[in-house]
């Protein structure tokens, strides 16, 4: 996946061009210097989304804003959209009017306005427990190893020990299949679009509607973790009302991540950071390629796209520089972090992982 066909909004979404203009690195900056000496035309684009998010941040950082604040900023963009379209405005602005004023509504506003409160005390599982009128049944886990549970709708729960999880005796009969965890466990959830399976964990909330994953969330923790092993997951803070407040529905929202992804949610500041998990595996799928293990003369676009394939997982570089790199090697055993580490020495690049993607840089061989 290359960057040459985003717009301003797409760069505005993307985390690793976000990393480089809020905390830039060495070698961020040397990719996107790269990217624009080779993609000039999309200067102007790159500036305006830099300038969106530079000023964006400056704003976040002085101070959160009053509600009042928040309306004269909605009806400021509401009337520079709609000056862009009576006026066409020259320049930058004749190009972007519509895409920046959008972007600058989803981004000051509702950024804004979903900002998590970082004074909110933490949550406990007994706390969870208390605020549910239903009857419950809990299970607890005294052992040393785990143990498995399974669900009156035949979902599991692997339960690790120093854990404990409870649910609604009337379980079978509710909108959504809830369960409450305390310490680690591994579920795989029976799949019901029209019964969202959610776990709550401390005070984050994973919702699912058919898939394994694991959520890990002791008492004590300074973060919770989730990854996913098949399916989609999402996830998001109890102070995200809004999101909470579609908890029956069969959508997924939030941050959402797929099989090999991870989320960290720090506890103390309420925000939730995507990554990889420790030791990607490859996907179990008959429609998906066999992973490449010999391969000559490749082009390592070619070798990149089986890669994404097989495990799931989105590889960001720029088609320009590395896309036609051949490479000539064999892959046995070796982890996906160690293949990656091979075909990048072998086209003089680095790798880093940046939001659940994987991110080449480097000057290319062309």
């Amino acid at each position: 996946m290359g960057y040459y066909h985003y717009e301003v909004t797409d760069f505005l979404e993307d985390q690793y061009f976000k990393s480089w203009v809020l905390a830039p690195s060495r070698e961020s900056a040397d990719f996107w210097n790269n990217f624009l000496l080779t993609h000039p035309e999309k200067a102007e684009a790159v500036a305006g989304a830099k300038s969106l998010l530079l000023g964006i941040h400056a704003e976040v950082e002085a101070d959160f804003p009053t509600e009042g604040q928040v309306t004269a900023m909605l009806e400021e963009i509401h009337s520079r959209k709609n000056a862009v379209s009576r006026w066409q405005m020259r320049g930058l602005w004749l190009r972007l009017g519509a895409s920046l004023s959008a972007a600058a509504a989803v981004l000051l506003v509702i950024g804004w306005l979903r900002q998590p409160n970082r004074h909110d005390s933490h949550v406990s599982y007994e706390e969870l427990l208390s605020a549910v009128e239903a009857p419950l049944m809990e299970q607890s886990n005294t052992t040393t190893a785990p143990i498995l549970l399974t669900l009156p709708d035949s979902s599991t729960i692997l339960l690790q020990p120093k854990s404990s999880v409870s649910y609604r005796k009337d379980f079978s009969e509710s909108t959504l299949r809830e369960v409450y965890l305390s310490g680690e466990a591994f579920f795989t959830v029976t799949k019901n679009r029209r019964r969202p399976f959610v776990v709550y964990s401390n005070e984050l909330v994973t919702k699912v509607l058919g898939t394994s994953f694991m959520v890990k969330a002791f008492k004590d923790a300074k973060q919770v973790e989730v990854s996913v092993k098949t399916g989609k997951v999402s996830v998001f803070p109890r102070t995200d009302t809004e999101v909470c407040d579609g908890l029956a529905s069969p959508e997924l929202a939030g941050t959402i991540i797929t099989p090999n992804q991870k989320v960290l949610f720090s506890r103390e500041q309420t925000q939730i950071r995507k990554g990889l998990v420790e030791s990607p595996e490859i996907l179990a799928s008959a429609v998906l390629p066999a992973p490449l293990l010999k391969f000559q003369d490749m082009p390592v676009s070619d070798l990149l796209g089986n890669i994404e394939e097989t495990y799931g997982i989105d590889i960001v570089y720029d088609h320009r520089l590395f896309g036609q790199c051949l490479l000539t090697a064999s892959f046995t055993t070796e982890s996906l972090y160690e293949k990656m580490d091979l075909i990048c020495k072998g086209i003089e690049a680095d790798f880093e992982v940046v939001d659940g993607k994987m991110v080449v840089t480097g000057r290319g061989c062309n």
